[in-house]
């Protein structure tokens, strides 16, 4: 059963099957390790590779196109490859994509491709939904073996599994599922090597996983999540200098700064555009106010004196931040009745039984006893 591991010292060592297994060097070199193994032999097969479908023709046409901006990138819309190539970049605080050098001799078609993986790093790291963590890179390197068989991936793969193993063995299950998981998805996905993605940056992300057979994860381990790497970008407009806060230079800053150094508030406090805007709304309404009931009211009214006989100068408050009441409701005017001429006054009406004689003027009344008319 493990035959074909005694060729190696160290298993040898481990199994206890060589003869100086107690006096196991500790300082075994790669190929000790791992057999004999021509350096050349851990690069890519490139006569196989050729043979993929797609990579021949791009290899034929010299396809090795100039790198993007990542503003340009950027600027293709959402959920374009642009778009997200050029944010995993920049949550990797990579600057630009890789190009080709001056010079680049196409003669050599094992430079040639290697030139290719190195320039589509990115994209199969948002393709393969892989993130930038040591797992990740390690999932993108399993990728390559199922997709290339290149020694090389394997040998960092290796490297990678001794090293967990020794300082964090609780990754270890992580480690190896993400590592089934990738390889088996470049397993079944079409040759990465033969699309020519940089003419592909308009073109939606799930779509092209369709393009390419790629498989969707069965796991969320090293999952990337864009949405969560990517920084915030930094308010255009920021009133943070004011009030002892971070200084930063603005156009609107020379626009307001005089009024807010009256302000009564602490320096130390910042002050933000809408409670400025809202300052300098209730010093308008106030002074409306005022005009208005100076108009109303044109007549001087008395302020108070102090003990010397002198006014007392009224206290302004200089902050702008109270709002200036409401001006009262307008008196509504009640309609005054039309008067109406006089009438005029009613003669009594008679009684019915008797009547009332009015008194002749010419007859004089009775005046002594003396009078025959006295009674």
């Amino acid at each position: 059963m493990f035959d074909p591991f005694k060729k190696l010292k160290l298993a040898s060592a481990f199994l206890g099957v060589a003869e100086d297994a107690v006096r196991a060097d500790a300082n075994l070199e790669l190929g000790d390790l791992f057999g004999r193994l021509d350096i050349r032999s851990l690069g890519l097969d490139v006569a196989r590779l050729l043979d993929q479908d797609g990579v021949r023709p791009l290899y034929d046409s010299r396809y090795l196109p100039q790198p993007e901006p990542l503003d340009r990138l950027h600027a293709y819309g959402e959920g374009t490859l642009g778009r997200e190539v050029a944010r995993y970049l920049r949550a990797q605080k990579q600057q630009r994509l890789i190009g080709p050098p001056a010079g680049f001799d196409f003669r050599d078609p094992a430079a040639y491709l290697a030139l290719r993986v190195r320039m589509t790093h990115p994209i199969i790291h948002v393709l393969t939904e892989y993130d930038g963590s040591p797992l990740g890179e390690l999932a993108v390197q399993s990728y390559y073996v199922g997709q290339l068989g290149n020694l090389m991936s394997g040998v960092m793969i290796s490297s990678a599994l001794l090293q967990i193993t020794r300082d964090m063995p609780a990754k270890l299950g992580d480690a190896l599922a993400i590592l089934a998981e990738a390889y088996q998805r470049g397993q079944t996905a079409k040759p990465f090597l033969g699309i020519a993605w940089e003419e592909l940056w308009s073109a939606q992300v799930p779509q092209l996983r369709e393009l390419a057979d790629l498989v969707p994860r069965n796991s969320n381990i090293a999952m990337l999540d864009l949405d969560a790497a990517e920084p915030e970008p930094a308010p255009r407009v920021s009133l943070s200098g004011f009030g002892g806060g971070a200084s930063e230079v603005t156009p609107l800053r020379n626009a307001v700064a005089a009024p807010v150094e009256n302000r009564a508030e602490p320096r130390g406090r910042p002050v933000s555009q809408s409670s400025l805007l809202a300052s300098f709304m209730a010093l308008a309404e106030q002074a409306q106010e005022q005009e208005k009931q100076a108009q109303a009211q044109p007549s001087r009214t008395l302020e108070p004196e102090t003990e010397d006989g002198e006014a007392e100068p009224e206290l302004v408050d200089p902050s702008p931040r109270h709002v200036a009441k409401p001006p009262p409701p307008p008196l509504r005017v009640q309609p005054q009745p039309t008067p109406q001429p006089p009438r005029p006054p009613s003669k009594p009406q008679p009684q019915p039984g008797f009547s009332v004689e009015e008194p002749d003027p010419k007859i004089m009344p009775a005046m002594s006893p003396d009078d025959p008319d006295f009674f």
